[in-house]
Formats: structure tokens, sequence, C-alpha cells
């Protein structure tokens, strides 16, 4: 069974030869080894090469289906839900983004209702099934977009 290859070795290879000397040899961590790191530098550098001539590439089109994802502006834990947005996706397109809104004031009840309106809202617009989110992702408030907002009172 052939020997492994070396990932610091991979790496080395596409270093030019000066400055792999300079981080491997004396000065470095002193694993450079004339005598045999040239033909290795070699082999590592034409054998990423060879794998990948040898890949063929080919395009398929994923198949085109609606689903919606929800946008929760949040601090990570149990912490309160600062600022919500979706979007309606078909495909690997956005077709519908729902601009995000403050919660404050919103109770849990409040706030599931509006998603679900969200989600009628996109399913009649587009006469389309939808009956959850495919997705949910909790985005730190600090990246909040809507403004004003209390976290970016400059802007």
């Amino acid at each position: 069974m052939p020997k492994p290859l070396d990932p610091k070795c991979q790496l080395c290879a596409k270093l030019p030869t000066a400055k792999a000397k300079v981080l491997h040899g004396t000065n470095g961590d002193g694993c450079w080894n004339p005598k045999v790191c040239h033909n290795r530098r070699s082999f590592y550098r034409r054998r990423t090469d060879d794998n990948s001539a040898q890949l063929d590439a080919i395009a398929v089109e994923p198949p085109a289906t609606y689903f919606a994802v929800l946008y929760l502006y949040k601090e990570p834990g149990d912490k309160p839900l600062h600022a919500l947005g979706a979007e309606l996706w078909l495909g690997q397109k956005p077709v519908c983004r729902l601009e995000p809104i403050h919660c404050f004031g919103l109770t849990a009840g409040k706030i599931r209702t509006y998603t679900d309106q969200v989600l009628q809202a996109f399913a009649s617009q587009y006469s389309v099934s939808l009956y959850q989110y495919k997705d949910m992702f909790e985005i730190t408030s600090s990246y909040c977009p809507v403004r004003p907002c209390p976290l970016h009172p400059e802007s």
C-alpha cells in the first residue's frame, strides 16, 4: 500500500522554493532536506495538476422548487428576538424578500402568527404550497439591517 501524502509537503510545494527554504530550513522548523525536498515538491505539484486534469466537469440543472427561509436576528443563546426577515427562493435564486422588521414588544405568539402570514403571502403571491420554512438562520443582532435601530444609533 502506498505511503499517505504529507499535508505539510503538499502546502510547501505550493510555495516558491526560496520561501519554502526559509520556512522549513535551519531558521524555520528544520524539516528541509535538499536531497529529497526538490523532488518531493515537484511530485506534489505535478500530482495536483495531473489529478485535476483527469476530472471532467458536468453541469446538471438543479430542480427549480419554491422554498422559504427565515432570518432571525438575535444574540446566541436564550436571548429575545431582535428582528426577523424572510425570503422566497425558486431553485438557486431568491425571488421575493420580506424586508426585516424589529420585534420589539411582540410576544412569541404574535411573532409566530406574523411568520405564518408571511408564508401564506408568499404562497398566494406565487400560487405555490408552502407549509413551513425550509430553514431558519440565526444572525447576530449586530448585523440588523433595519434603520433606525437602537443598536446603531449613529445611523
